[in-house]
């Protein structure tokens, strides 16, 4: 019975998606994700309004809004590890994050519940700033793809328990294949 559940709540969490501005609107079981993709796009486009490209935001640009960089991150000012995960290198990179966070916000949110799903997010998005400090020295690091690639990761573990109905698990499981192995060759090609 409780896999039975498990299922009705992805549909009841997918049958909030009825329109393309539906994604944008927060409602019981899908708070938090639209809370997110709204403020992702709220300071993409106040940067933009301040003159900041569409495209490709210069390095300057993406500094003075927060991005992470390992000698100013490492010299006092830690807010950049949370800051450039809410951060984007051109309007590209945004719409395919947040496409991807509303996918998984619509599977995970509802399961793990808002509370839980933010402060996943937000520690999963902390980790990755963290990490990309440890491995670039002299990289600038934004976006929000660390937070979605900890949340998928989250959903995958998740995958491994009953929390999810067991003929839900192999389409879920594919899903998360081809979007992982898909942003791996992409990240690799942009080295």
């Amino acid at each position: 019975e409780e896999s039975g559940t498990s299922v009705h709540q992805f549909e009841t969490s997918q049958g909030k998606i009825t329109s393309f501005f539906s994604i944008f609107i927060p409602t019981e079981g899908y708070l938090v994700t639209p809370i997110i993709v709204n403020l992702n796009i709220l300071l993409f486009v106040s940067m933009a309004l301040t003159g900041v490209n569409l495209m490709m935001p210069d390095i300057e640009s993406m500094l003075a809004w927060g991005a992470n960089y390992r000698s100013m991150t490492l010299e006092g000012q830690w807010w950049r590890l949370l800051t450039s995960c809410f951060l984007h290198f051109g309007i590209i990179h945004l719409l395919f994050n947040m496409y991807a966070l509303v996918y998984i916000g619509l599977i995970l949110e509802l399961r793990m519940g808002s509370v839980r799903f933010l402060a996943a997010y937000l520690l999963t998005g902390i980790a990755s700033s963290i990490a990309s400090l440890y491995w670039n020295d002299l990289t600038v690091s934004a976006g929000a793809s660390g937070a979605i690639f900890g949340m998928y990761g989250v959903f995958l573990a998740m995958l491994t328990t009953n929390l999810i109905d067991k003929a839900a698990r192999q389409a879920f499981l594919t899903s998360i294949i081809v979007f992982v192995v898909y942003n791996l060759l992409g990240g690799l090609r942009d080295n």
